[in-house]
């Protein structure tokens, strides 16, 4: 059996005859196969292997059999496969687990290390992860994979046509353009960040109880799809909303969601959009001010300052990071690509920057706020609340 890939608790080797069994009690499990709608059957399984098995000999990869180094157990597989999307073979990463391991990270660490096979040893430029758009647990793979969503397509398995998402990776990394990165996500954005961004769904009904009682203007940052109005909404139906952000798809949802409320949709970018001097009661932002450096960041909250109303808040959810030398290396990596992308400074490209909690609150300080309270945490998301 020839030993392809070792990452720290995982062997990836080629699959035998002998891995029936093993595979079977993987592709054979209902709840495992829920994305093919349901288990194989032997013969099902038995092409499955014998098509990974002609892969080795037509390609010199496929998906590879993934053992555990503890116990020498196989646990899943993992590999790289030549899929079609649209008329054109892609090199896949594809990954399927048996059930009892689950929630361990294993298909991480195996995905991860195929990217990195696939990129160093086979020369590709891009790979691919083609998944059901059910398959949430899936799609988090591949997103932590360094994976974004480029397209949705269907496909046809057992008489239903299946939505499914195309993700890529590209060697050497990419930054996208701002409001090119969103236009991509807007189809999956709702999905993805109410499942899968760790304290998102219950950021949005926190944020929502720190809105000042009374608050008639609203100015929504960074609006997106306006998942964070739901609650607001709620709890004030008749606020007039302006929402600013530089995606037409995204704001294009908001627009249908939301048709019968008091909003206002401006497609620009807020870093250098005037807001009106003391126009509103309360300025939010959800899930967006980490994209920014320190520096544009402090010139916008003095803006935010200034667009409040006296007595007014500034409400800010966000990502954000515990540790200083976590936001240091992210600053670090998104500036060693920049470079090599020789993207000019004030281009907007999308990389997640998230500061430490201290950090933001010393730059709502220093933009004038007379006081700034972390009023909520949960996982990687905080909300900070400033008073003029």
């Amino acid at each position: 059996m020839k030993t392809i890939l070792e990452t720290p608790r995982l062997l990836l080797r080629e699959m035998t005859q002998d891995d029936y069994s093993a595979l079977a009690a993987i592709l054979q499990d209902e709840q495992t196969m829920y994305a093919y709608e349901g288990a194989f059957n032997d013969l099902e399984t038995q092409d499955w292997l014998d098509r990974t098995l002609n892969s080795y000999k037509e390609h010199g990869f496929g998906l590879w059999a993934v053992v555990l180094k503890s116990n020498g157990e196989m646990i899943g597989d993992c590999g790289i496969v030549l899929t079609n999307v649209e008329g054109e073979l892609v090199p896949e990463i594809g990954y399927h687990f048996n059930r009892a391991y689950w929630h361990n990270g294993y298909a991480s660490e195996a995905a991860t290390a195929c990217k990195e096979y696939a990129f160093d040893k086979l020369g590709f430029k891009e790979v691919f992860s083609i998944i059901r758009s059910t398959n949430i647990p899936s799609k988090n793979v591949a997103i932590r994979n360094g994976m974004i969503i480029r397209q949705r397509i269907i496909r046809h398995f057992r008489g239903l046509d299946m939505p499914h998402f195309v993700l890529s990776a590209k060697n050497p990394p990419e930054l996208l353009r701002m409001d090119e990165f969103f236009t991509t996500q807007a189809p999956a954005y709702d999905e993805y960040m109410l499942n899968n961004v760790e304290g998102f769904s219950q950021g949005c009904a926190e944020l929502a109880k720190h809105i000042p009682g009374g608050t008639q203007t609203l100015l929504d940052l960074g609006c997106g799809t306006g998942l964070e109005l739901e609650e607001i909404f709620k709890i004030y139906p008749d606020v007039q909303v302006t929402g600013i952000d530089m995606t037409q798809a995204m704001l294009d949802k908001l627009a249908e969601k939301y048709s019968d409320k008091q909003i206002t949709l401006i497609c620009a970018s807020y870093l250098d959009y005037d807001f009106d001097y003391e126009k509103y009661d309360c300025v939010i932002s959800f899930e967006t001010m980490h994209h920014w450096t320190h520096e544009q960041k402090l010139a916008l909250y003095a803006n935010i300052y200034k667009a409040l109303k006296p007595g007014g808040r500034y409400i800010e959810g966000d990502y954000m990071v515990g540790l200083q030398i976590d936001e240091e290396r992210l600053i670090t990596e998104r500036d060693k690509i920049r470079t090599a992308q020789n993207i000019p400074d004030g281009e907007f490209y999308h990389f997640d920057t998230p500061f430490t909690i201290e950090h933001q609150i010393n730059l709502f300080l220093q933009s004038g706020f007379s006081s700034v309270d972390k009023v909520w945490h949960s996982g990687k998301t905080a909300i900070i609340v400033g008073q003029k």
